[in-house]
């Protein structure tokens, strides 16, 4: 079998010198749609295919968010390379074998007993979403791998300056960041790293549809347009909404659930958001997070997900065609509450629980990480959230104003249906 990894057409140009960097360290940030998770996922899999002796983890915070990301990714280049006859693929465990020399893709997430214990002679790992993870778990996890030529890849986007990454990796950012994005490698303070910066505007491969996104956020919050378009360090936590909450393994049983839906289509995603409320404390999971479905799409994917007519189901009320349409499909679903000042209502609701999110929530997470307060060029706050990136906290307001105004709705208990 022979494979041409000099084809350039397959990579973007910025990461084509890390296909032969053998330093230990690997850190690829920056801004979002710059390609930078799918370039880690390109050189695991051909590392996997060309070294001798290959064993790679991809490792998260919880387990569980791994199959949709990291493996997915890894299996989405497989397909895409006409690879598919070359490897063995299981989902349970989560494992990609290269039939050719025995080479192994393992995932570990540090929310599980095992960990890393169980793996013999791994030689490299990918941290996503590396600022998920602290200190002494990357502490733990890199002193495991001895031996031969070790390499540990970490993609992330530079959220919080204040980190253990910039403090162990970076330098100070005045002596390589410019304030329009436009830099690329970063000289560390570590030896034996390689740090690279990117953006969109290094991805060839970006639609028109992301670069739009991208760049209208500096019309709504220039922090946040700095941190997620641009790449650039710190301030992306200021002002954030809900910055009290924590990483749950379930919901709570016997406990009554209530719905949460906002529609999108091809801009936006539907998102549907499971709730429960149990004294003083909020539980919610991630059910639903995708674009491009129908009306017909949704009543099926509730049904997938085991949404009986017996639900209530909150959903946009800007939305009346949809919720009729829901309704016909026979279930049960009301407008939500809107008005003056709904929007600060809904979120002053949620904020007087302890909000719990159910692991494995992994886009409802994301949202909660960057939801913020509208902020000028000054930095002054306009006490106006940020209407980008809430279509899973859109519908868990839409839960809570309607538990806190129409009380007494029919509900139904978790295991009761």
């Amino acid at each position: 079998m022979k494979f041409n990894f000099s084809d350039k057409r397959l990579f973007n140009n910025v990461y084509l010198p890390l296909l032969n960097d053998n330093n230990r360290y690997l850190l690829l940030y920056g801004g979002r749609d710059s390609a930078k998770s799918y370039f880690a996922a390109q050189k695991v899999v051909i590392d996997t295919m060309r070294k001798p002796y290959s064993r790679y983890i991809l490792l998260r915070k919880v387990y569980s968010d791994i199959k949709d990301s990291q493996f997915q990714t890894i299996k989405d280049i497989i397909v895409s390379y006409g690879l598919m006859d070359y490897f063995n693929i299981t989902e349970n465990p989560l494992k990609i074998t290269f039939k050719l020399n025995g080479n192994t893709i393992l995932a570990r997430g540090l929310d599980k007993d095992y960990k890393m214990k169980s793996i013999k002679d791994p030689t490299g790992i990918w941290y996503e979403e590396m600022n998920e993870i602290a200190f002494n778990d990357f502490l733990k996890s890199t002193s495991s791998l001895r031996g031969g030529v070790i390499q540990e890849i970490g993609t992330f986007n530079p959220e919080i300056e204040d980190s253990w990454i910039c403090n162990y990796f970076f330098p100070p950012k005045e002596n390589y960041e410019k304030e329009n994005g436009n830099f690329n490698f970063v000289p560390s303070i570590r030896k034996d790293t390689t740090i690279i910066h990117t953006t969109y505007k290094d991805n060839q491969f970006v639609t028109k549809q992301s670069t739009e996104l991208l760049e209208s956020f500096k019309d709504v919050d220039y922090r946040y347009y700095r941190t997620y378009t641009l790449g650039l360090w710190g301030g992306a936590l200021e002002g954030l909404i809900y910055n009290k909450w924590d990483v749950v393994d379930s919901f709570p049983k016997q406990e009554v659930v209530y719905y949460g839906l906002d529609f999108g289509y091809s801009n936006d995603e539907s998102g549907v958001v499971k709730v429960c409320f149990k004294g003083d404390d909020l539980f919610v999971e991630e059910v639903l997070y995708k674009k491009g479905l129908t009306n017909q799409d949704i009543a099926m994917e509730f049904r997938k997900k085991g949404i009986t007519e017996n639900q209530l189901i909150i959903a946009d009320s800007a939305e009346p065609k949809s919720i009729q349409e829901l309704y016909r499909e026979g279930f049960t679903i009301r407008g939500a509450i809107k008005g003056a000042d709904s929007i600060r209502n809904g979120i002053d609701i949620v904020k007087r629980y302890r909000i719990h999110v159910v692991k494995g929530s992994s886009n409802l997470i994301r949202e909660l990480k960057s939801y913020c307060w509208v902020m000028d060029m000054d930095g002054k706050s306009l006490n106006v959230p940020i209407d980008k990136l809430n279509h899973l906290l859109d519908p868990l307001r839409y839960v809570a104003l309607f538990k806190n105004y129409v009380p007494g709705k029919r509900m139904v208990k978790v295991g009761s249906v």
